[in-house]
């Protein structure tokens, strides 16, 4: 008899947007979702831990972010990104998925943690 699955380690919780950045991978076929479900579960499950990222002339601030690189199984370079935050001890915020592409994926991030500005209050 096989054991249950271990519980993962990790809550995730992706922004809304990440769900458009999944749908934006199926272009590239099943295999690209099913790369980035396995980079998911393993960031789940604690099995990866991300590259801390930081202040970066390209990008822009990405302090308090990291990365995972994941690609399909046997594809070198890894071409795709994973960006999150460790919001608690026990949550990570996924903040985007996507291709790295002249590091579009990390000003995307950026702009998605940019405060939005709310409607303007009359005096």
């Amino acid at each position: 008899m096989t054991p249950p699955p271990k519980a993962p380690r990790y809550v995730l919780l992706p922004l809304t947007e990440v769900l458009g950045d999944i749908a934006a991978l199926a272009e590239l076929g099943a295999d690209g979702i099913e790369a980035a479900t396995a980079a998911l579960d393993d960031l789940a499950h604690g099995r990866l831990i991300g590259k801390e990222l930081g202040d970066r002339n390209v990008s822009g601030d990405l302090t308090g972010l990291a990365r995972v690189k994941f690609d399909v199984a046997g594809q070198r370079p890894q071409r795709f990104r994973l960006i999150y935050r460790q919001v608690d001890a026990s949550t990570r915020e996924i903040v985007a998925i996507g291709v790295r592409d002249e590091r579009a994926i990390y000003r995307l991030a950026v702009t998605r943690l940019r405060p939005r500005a709310g409607p303007e209050t009359l005096a």
